[in-house]
């Protein structure tokens, strides 16, 4: 029988997610398992039935189609098996049939309750895990604080520090307990890894991602003075138009770059990827072997 990881959050809004997603297939590619991720597809313009954005071996469905962050998954892990679809379950089934994977892994699947899992994991912001406590639409909660205890793991991301936030201490209880943060991995283009100079230096940064403003306080931290911070809605479709009008601006402030986030750099066009480039980040995961231990065994 396939192993079932489903990863997932209880608020609106990044909490990592899809970096973790990736972390996780890669582990389980590296030894030599077949893999196969299984998303919703927000806002793809292929539809919500299941589609195979990736068979493992080619991406079938490009930018211009997939969803950002099913076709950033297919990127980051070109040996995965990518599906979209909104009913996982028949997503999964498909999968069944036509691939056969050791491992499935749901992404931002902890409130899909249908589709049964071996382990789940709840990804939770550390300053902020439970936000206000009230839910969508009066806070940012999709649902109540006390979901985090059918969690089998629950991971604190954008963590400065290894302490369990109060409001979550009960509902974490007698769970394994994990900690994480971001880690800057370089700016790329579609070339590749660049080798930039970038302390000290001005950019244009723009975004359409939930959280824009830890975006541009992580550009600030590294060095970088940001001229203009341009935020676009969250999964944004981006035009050529929009491409020109940023690079005429930057152009005007003298900035020495664009940059962007890798989940809004796969949705530009090639006229747009040419001038630009995004900030890459890598997920540093506190006591990260007894995490895969975890799941190895389960």
């Amino acid at each position: 029988m396939a192993k079932i990881i489903s990863i997932g959050n209880i608020s609106l809004g990044g909490t990592g997610k899809t970096p973790f997603a990736i972390m996780t297939a890669q582990h389980f590619i590296d030894q030599g398992k077949k893999v196969c991720v299984l998303s919703r597809g927000y806002r793809g313009r292929i539809g919500y039935d299941t589609a195979v954005i990736s068979d493992g071996e080619n991406i079938l469905i490009g930018p211009d189609m997939a969803a950002d962050e099913p076709y950033m998954i297919a990127v980051n892990c070109p040996k995965a098996i990518v599906i979209t679809g909104k009913e996982r379950r028949e997503s999964f089934e498909y999968a069944e049939r036509e691939f056969k994977p050791d491992i499935y892994i749901l992404d931002d699947g902890f409130q899909h309750k249908r589709m049964k899992r071996d382990i789940d994991i709840c990804l939770l912001d550390h300053k902020r895990p439970v936000s206000t406590g009230w839910m969508f639409p009066f806070g940012y909660l999709r649902e109540p604080a006390s979901a985090i205890e059918r969690a089998d793991i629950v991971i604190f991301t954008r963590a400065d520090d290894t302490s369990i936030p109060e409001k979550t201490a009960k509902y974490v209880k007698d769970k394994p307990v994990f900690f994480s943060d971001v880690k800057f991995a370089g700016f790329y283009n579609s070339q590749g890894k660049l080798d930039i100079d970038y302390q000290g230096k001005t950019a244009y940064a723009f975004c359409g991602i939930a959280t824009p403003y830890k975006f541009f306080s992580f550009l600030t931290k590294l060095g970088i003075k940001l001229v203009r911070r341009k935020i676009f809605g969250d999964h944004h479709r981006y035009l050529d138009r929009e491409g020109y009008s940023i690079m005429k601006k930057a152009s005007e402030m003298e900035a020495d770059m664009v940059v962007t986030t890798e989940k809004d750099y796969v949705k530009l066009t090639q006229d747009m990827k040419d001038d630009m480039v995004y900030a890459k980040i890598d997920i540093d995961l506190k006591d990260r072997e007894r995490f895969f231990q975890i799941l190895d065994m389960r």
